[in-house]
């Protein structure tokens, strides 16, 4: 399985917050350019990442990528 699966390129992070973190999980929020705001939560034990966006993704190629013109009303902003 192909584990490179989103393409950030052109994005310039600004900021990374820990919001939560155990020794088996973790949740960060990185705040880029673009106003794009990923949130990404990581299972260490069973080694699963669930990103989340304020825009919707698109494929690209066999990668996924934020398209910054399609809002995602489903984000939830922590």
């Amino acid at each position: 399985m192909d584990y490179d699966l989103i393409d950030l390129g052109g994005f310039t992070r600004k900021k990374t917050e820990i919001l939560e973190e155990t020794p088996t999980y973790q949740r960060t929020r990185s705040v880029f350019d673009h106003r794009l705001i990923l949130i990404t939560e990581v299972d260490k034990k069973n080694r699963q990442v669930k990103v989340r966006s304020n825009f919707q993704w698109e494929p690209i190629g066999k990668k996924w990528r934020p398209n910054v013109s399609m809002h995602n009303d489903k984000f939830v902003n922590e």
